[in-house]
């Protein structure tokens, strides 16, 4: 008799336990932030800018690699540049139903307010410049090499949604990197794709020929700071 209560009591004791860790999981999920100190909220236009001014270069733009054809995603020299205003949308199990069509009437630049939804880190989402139909994708280095380096840049010929393995290079996250301000980083490690092998990485900045484009690298990383669009710094 005694044993069976003890046992019970171990049962219960457990559950407790259980359904107090449940809220603290999902209080680790923070929002994005913008200088500011809001929320990111999904279709609205942010520009990307170095978190460290002085000379480290200023917001991300796009351009064309000398030996590609294809639109590549850079930092801008300038630290007075905040370069082109992005989209964010994160992944949702609805999207693998919906068409381009309409993803793309969800990232405009002037969202319904029924649609908006929060930004939050580490959550698989795509990113789009304001005015570019596509979203960014990391360069597959083995098909099309846009440079001797093998660098995996980040280039924009991703289209948005449908996560799976067709499009599973075009997911990225959102990491915040500083306690005491927001100060982020763009990682590669998607997990819409179960059965994808993927090398992850931070997407950092790569020199070459006086650009600086945006690579996945293990051992670098681009620290940069949310600015809303039409806003000064």
């Amino acid at each position: 008799m005694f044993l069976k209560l003890f046992i019970s009591s171990l049962l219960i004791l457990a559950f407790a336990l259980q359904s107090e860790a449940e809220p603290r999981v999902q209080s680790h999920t923070h929002s994005v932030l913008d200088t500011n100190g809001n929320e990111l909220q999904a279709g609205h236009p942010y520009y990307i800018v170095s978190a460290y001014r002085e000379g480290r270069g200023g917001g991300v733009s796009f351009d064309r690699g000398q030996s590609s054809r294809t639109a590549m995603v850079k930092q801008l020299s300038s630290d007075k540049n905040f370069g082109a205003p992005v989209i964010l949308f994160p992944v949702s199990k609805s999207q693998e139903k919906v068409d381009r069509e309409r993803v793309l009437r969800e990232t405009s630049r002037n969202p319904s307010p029924a649609r908006e939804r929060i930004i939050r880190e580490s959550t698989d989402l795509n990113i789009r410049f304001s005015d570019m139909p596509v979203v960014w994708q990391v360069e597959d280095s083995r098909q099309s090499p846009s440079s001797p380096s093998q660098n995996r840049h980040v280039i924009l010929e991703g289209q948005p949604g449908h996560p799976g393995p067709s499009t599973v290079r075009n997911w990225f996250r959102i990491e915040r990197m500083s306690k005491s301000s927001p100060e982020y980083r763009v990682a590669y490690c998607p997990s819409v794709c179960d059965s994808c092998q993927v090398e992850c990485g931070n997407i950092g900045v790569t020199m070459e020929s006086g650009n600086r484009w945006l690579s996945v690298s293990q051992h670098r990383e681009f620290p940069f700071v949310f600015v809303k669009a039409n806003r000064r710094w």
